[in-house]
């Protein structure tokens, strides 16, 4: 249903990022009635270019994006397993990161919402997507992220300071995974009945910039209005389009199934 209504109301083939998601502020918007919370939820797509039915599975996540809050939430592709591997003119997308999240799964399509990866029963497929979606965007935002990226074109250095100020009382083990992500890719992808040699691939994960679990943020109690700050930096690979390329970051809980508290999304320059 969602699908066809994303055809409907015409659901653009690319997914521009006009407005990146800060991940904080403490007056959000809320997009939908009934909707309480007010973090931003992180939708891992698992997809492969060898995958006749994930270029469906990709749409219909961004066309739940679209109808449940295009600030709110944020699909990232990550393309991992036997039908991601770059086999003849098939692109080369694989990352470690995300073969590491897709933890030894045997298909494709899969999802995970607000959780690392695909381990601890985390996998859903397609039609297993509407309820944790929206159940996620009810929950509090518990961690405010602001990213301040600085980059050199001219040698392609990246820098970046990731601020994380906690809005609650809380106790866990905290992380902050860093990513790269690079938006409107074009290459081949199979379809159902062939294969599309100009499909548009949206934010695809690039890898992090600090490892597949990323870096300790806190370890036990952190209380309401602590602040956090890490600092990364990479150089940019040459093929990538640096008008195309977000920093994604996430904080999650190591202690709770590694579930994803915040997310944040800006772009590089």
């Amino acid at each position: 249903m969602l699908f066809a209504l994303a055809l409907l109301f015409g659901v653009a083939a690319c997914d521009y990022i006009d407005d990146p998601i800060q991940g904080g502020g403490t007056d959000p918007v809320d997009p939908t009635p009934g909707v309480t919370g007010n973090k931003t939820v992180l939708i891992k797509d698992f997809t492969g270019a060898q995958c006749v039915n994930c270029p469906e599975a990709a749409d219909y996540a961004h066309a739940l994006q679209h109808q449940l809050g295009e600030d709110r939430i944020f699909v990232m592709g990550v393309h991992a397993g036997v039908l991601a591997q770059p086999v003849g003119n098939f692109p080369d997308f694989l990352t470690e990161e995300g073969t590491a999240w897709y933890a030894g799964q045997s298909s494709n399509p899969l999802f995970s919402v607000d959780y690392v990866g695909l381990e601890a029963g985390h996998a859903l497929y397609q039609v297993q997507l509407d309820a944790p979606v929206a159940a996620a965007l009810k929950e509090d935002q518990t961690f405010a992220i602001e990213l301040n990226p600085t980059y050199n074109a001219a040698d392609r250095q990246l820098e970046v300071e990731v601020t994380m100020t906690a809005l609650a009382e809380l106790n866990g083990g905290y992380y902050m995974t860093l990513c790269l992500v690079e938006d409107s890719l074009v290459g081949w992808q199979k379809v159902p009945g062939g294969l599309d040699r100009e499909y548009v691939f949206r934010n695809v994960f690039r890898g992090t910039l600090n490892g597949a679990d990323g870096e300790e943020v806190q370890s036990g109690e952190v209380h309401f209005n602590d602040v956090f700050v890490k600092h990364a930096a990479t150089t940019l690979d040459a093929d990538f389009n640096e008008d195309q390329c977000y920093l994604v970051a996430y904080v999650y809980d190591r202690n709770q199934e590694k579930k994803i508290h915040q997310t944040a999304v800006v772009k590089i320059n």
